[in-house]
Parts: structure tokens; C-alpha cells; sequence
């Protein structure tokens, strides 16, 4: 059954790569209508599929229903005190192994993909059994200082296998930043921080890319490398390194260290470079995540060296950086539009083999976010106002 699962859903998280690459090359006039068809036949959907409206709404509604039935199922317990409590973690532990088997049973037997439902039953069954192992846990134990490890141990744990076993990278970023929190908490956590995120770099690049693993999985370990990249910029920044940030999370507090040590330069040399370490790596090897962690980490370091140099009010840095990054990204543009085949060293700005149905999407969306309704005007209605009037007859006339 497992590995039927997981085979059914790489062949099918496969097809669906291949159909959304041909409406990318249609889009781009490179293939017709009649081989986009032929791939399509080829790659069939075997999948039950929403519309990303009603995928949101599906999700939302399925959270809205389980967390009112699970309340209303502990209303009628009718128990009170502390066996409440206990009652209530061996139903939300039952409710998750029951949701993880629903879950199953909407990926696996009713191929189910992107509905909304099975991501809203996969979320509450880890949410369900996290909380009753940390009812257990903070209800037999008062110091949180081994709580707090063990609880994000286990959702690493479960989120991981959530991210492997249904194939949403969403859940491999969280066990990735639950895992940073337990090495928090490890001594000399801060060198964990670091140490690791280097070491498994190079792997997850690898893996993010690998044609053995399908889609969804290679998708996980970019997500995985991001939040680690995240994690070590953290570590290496001179403003955590200040405010011992990373030592706080793991509850290891500690004097703030002295500026204009070693560790204190180290730190700022690491603040610096590291974005430009990141944003090279990107271009050098195309890779998307790179680049956009490289810009990121950039205007985290411009914010930063703003803070300990005031060259000028926070509005002005931020105004006039923005206007540099847009004259800098319109003279690449020019750059590369220029070049033989509007490219040049294999860089162009034309957005290759996207597909057009996205991009319409992208554009809506952001439409949609800048329109409001216009305030109406409410019009009154004409009240009485006295003005006095006319009387008379037979050639007599007066005003009151």
C-alpha cells in the first residue's frame, strides 16, 4: 500500500510537470496546438483536480467543519477538570491517525490532487497529534525547557514524513525550521546553525534537481535548502550575534557579547558577504532559489547597515534603494535585450516556456489587490425648511 501510494503519486506528479512544460512551450510558440494535445493524450491527468478558487475555499471549509466537530465531540464528553484534558488528547490523537487515514485514502484511492480537502485533513491530522503529545507533555512537565525540543522534534518528525509520504513541500520547510528550533536548544546551538545548513548544501542542490526524484520531493529539498540558507544567514548575522537571538530560542540566555571582538568582525565580514556569496552561486549555477535568497539577504544587509551607520532617515534609505535596484534591473534588461538572440552568456529577460494561464493569474491577482470600492456618496434626503408662504384673495395678498 505505501509503496503503491508513492509510486502512483511520483508517476502522476511526473505527468503533471510534463503537461505544465507544454503549455509553457505553447505559450512560447515553440510546440502547436496539435503536439500539445499529442502530449497531453500521452501524459493523461489521472488526478481529481479543483481551480485554485475553489481549492482555498474546499481547504477552508474542511478546516472549519473538523475543528467544529472535533469541538462539538468534547462538548459532549462532559467531563470536567483535569480528565478533560486527558480525554480530550486521546481524541485529537485518535482524530489524527483517523485524518492521516483519510488523507491516505483521498490521495491513494480517490487520486485526489490539489482539491483542498485532503491538504485541510493532512494539516489537522499533524496539528491534532501535536497537540495531544503536547498536552501530555506541558501537562507533566511545567519546565518547557525539554518540552519545547521534544514537541518540535516530533513535528520535524511528522512534517517530514507528511512532506514524503503526500508530496507537499510546504510540510519539508516546516520540518526544516522545527529542526532549527531543536538544534537551538543543543549547546553551542549557533555553530549548529551553521555547520549544518554548509554541509547539506551542496546535497539538497543536488537532489533539488535530481530526475531520479519526481517533482514534488525535488521541490521539498529546495524548500528545505531555503530554510536552511535561512537559518544560516540568521546565525551569521552581527544583529543576532548581538542580541544572542538564537541562544534565547533555545533558552540559553546569555549576556550580549562585547562589539569590536573577533567574533564581532566575524560576524559583520559574514554579514556582508554572504549575500554576495549567494546571489554569485545563483548566477553561476541558474538557480532561481539562490538568487531570490541572495536579494533578500542583500536588503536585509542594506537594513542592517543602515541600523549601525545613519547615513540617512530609514524612508530615504529604503526609497532610494528601490530606486537603484529598478535602474539596475531596467539597464539588465536593455543588457541582455541587446545581445545576439536578445541573450547573452545563456541569461534572458523573456520569461521562457511559463505558462501564460500563471502569469494571467499573477496579473489578476495583483489587480484585484489594488482595486477597492469607491466610499458612495450618501445622498440626503431634502428635509423642511420653513420659508414662510403666500395668502390672499380678491386683490388682497400678504406673506407669513
Amino acid at each position: 500500500m505505501i509503496s503503491d501510494l508513492a509510486g502512483d503519486l511520483a508517476r502522476a506528479d511526473r505527468a503533471e510537470a510534463v503537461r505544465n512544460a507544454a503549455r509553457g512551450w505553447r505559450g512560447a510558440r515553440v510546440i502547436d496546438e496539435a503536439e500539445l494535445t499529442a502530449i497531453r493524450a500521452r501524459y493523461p491527468d489521472d488526478r481529481s483536480r479543483m481551480g485554485p478558487v475553489f481549492r482555498v475555499l474546499l481547504f477552508l471549509f474542511t478546516l472549519v467543519a473538523g475543528n467544529s466537530l472535533f469541538g462539538f465531540i468534547g462538548v459532549l464528553s462532559g467531563i470536567g477538570g483535569r480528565e478533560r484534558g486527558d480525554v480530550l488528547a486521546v481524541l485529537a490523537l485518535l482524530a489524527g491517525l483517523a485524518l492521516a487515514f483519510v488523507t491516505d485514502v483521498q490521495i491513494g484511492s480517490l487520486r485526489r490532487r490539489q482539491g483542498g480537502i485532503e491538504a485541510a485533513t493532512s494539516l489537522m491530522a499533524i496539528g491534532y497529534v501535536l497537540g495531544a503529545v503536547g498536552w501530555w507533555i506541558f501537562d507533566h512537565n511545567h519546565s518547557s525547557t525539554a518540552a519545547v525540543p521534544i514537541l518540535c522534534l516530533l513535528g520535524a518528525l511528522l512534517c517530514a514524513a507528511a512532506a514524503w509520504r503526500w508530496g507537499y513541500p510546504l510540510y519539508a520547510g516546516a520540518a526544516a525550521a522545527a529542526l532549527l528550533v531543536v538544534l537551538a536548544h543543543l549547546p553551542l546551538g549557533r555553530l549548529w546553525w551553521i555547520v549544518l545548513p554548509l554541509a547539506a548544501a551542496p546535497l539538497l542542490l543536488r537532489l533539488s534537481v535530481s530526475p531520479r526524484l519526481p517533482p514534488a520531493h525535488r521541490a521539498s529539498c529546495t524548500v528545505i535548502l531555503a530554510v536552511a540558507l535561512a537559518g544560516l544567514y540568521a546565525a551569521v548575522h552581527l544583529g543576532s550575534w548581538e542580541a544572542q537571538a538564537i541562544e534565547d530560542l533555545g533558552q540559553r540566555h546569555q549576556p550580549s557579547p562585547p562589539g569590536g571582538d573577533l567574533l564581532w568582525w566575524l560576524a559583520l565580514v559574514a554579514t556582508a558577504l554572504l549575500p554576495v556569496i549567494l546571489l554569485a552561486l545563483g548566477l553561476r549555477g541558474r538557480r532561481y532559489p539562490l538568487l531570490l535568497l541572495g536579494a533578500g539577504t542583500a536588503v536585509a544587509s542594506l537594513v542592517t547597515l543602515r541600523w549601525y551607520v545613519h547615513l540617512a532617515p530609514l524612508w530615504v534609505v529604503l526609497v532610494a534603494s528601490g530606486a537603484v535596484l529598478m535602474a539596475v534591473v531596467f539597464a539588465l534588461r536593455r543588457y541582455l535585450e541587446s545581445g545576439p538572440d536578445e541573450e547573452r552568456h545563456g541569461f534572458t529577460a523573456a520569461p521562457l516556456f511559463q505558462d501564460p494561464a500563471r502569469l494571467r493569474l499573477l496579473e489578476a491577482g495583483a489587480a484585484v489587490l489594488t482595486l477597492g470600492p469607491e466610499a458612495r456618496t450618501i445622498h440626503e434626503e431634502p428635509k423642511f425648511e420653513g420659508g414662510g408662504g403666500q395668502f390672499g384673495g380678491g386683490g388682497a395678498s400678504g406673506q407669513f
